[in-house]
């Protein structure tokens, strides 16, 4: 492979808990009890789309007030032990992107502290396409951002709509089995890596 391309929550970061305790949160604040299980249903939407999901009246006042609790929860946020040893080789003599639904500065709040951007050549954020995952419009956009063809690229992802993302824009798909829990949805990805590292062998 030539270009890898990566999913942000779930993926690189450890964001799971920051997302999921900040809308439960959220949600009990305005009368609605679920369960962490519940809100877990909704991980790695977009916070609108996520919201429609679970069917919450008035989204984007919800949404509003989700997105103001993330920074209650930031210490549940991390890097995966060992993505930042394979993003550095990676980068050495390969092309890197980033596609994420979280808008840019979404992205800026979680990221900044882990000095990740580094190593990427090309980064497509939320509203940066006139579809999202699992469109194939954001892999699109960051191929023709890295100038490189689909099959020449594979996607690192956690959730199905990513692998929906990657096999609609013809590229590889790639699960990052090290930040999902639902192993049985995935018997279409073309590669399960357990740990980061393994990722190195397709480079």
């Amino acid at each position: 492979m030539n270009a890898f391309v990566f999913d942000v929550d779930g993926t690189l970061l450890n964001t799971e808990k920051m997302y999921m305790l900040s809308l439960q949160h959220t949600l009990k604040e305005n009368g609605f009890d679920l369960t962490y299980d519940d809100v877990y249903r909704s991980f790695g939407l977009p916070s609108y789309e996520a919201l429609q999901f679970l069917e919450i009246p008035n989204p984007e006042k919800i949404q509003k007030e989700w997105q103001s609790h993330y920074h209650d929860f930031w210490d549940e946020v991390d890097v995966f032990p060992g993505i930042q040893e394979v993003l550095a080789k990676l980068a050495e003599s390969h092309s890197v992107g980033l596609v994420t639904s979280n808008t840019a500065e979404e992205y800026a709040d979680h990221a900044n502290a882990f000095s990740i951007d580094q190593y990427f050549d090309a980064f497509v954020f939320a509203g940066q396409t006139p579809r999202m995952k699992p469109f194939a419009d954001p892999i699109e956009k960051a191929m023709t951002d890295l100038e490189v063809e689909p099959n020449e690229t594979i996607y690192i992802g956690d959730s199905v709509h990513d692998m929906q993302a990657a096999h609609n824009a013809n590229a590889k798909f790639g699960l990052a089995g090290w930040g999902t829990k639902e192993r049985d949805l995935f018997e279409h990805a073309d590669y399960i890596f357990e740990v980061p590292a393994d990722i190195m062998k397709l480079a």
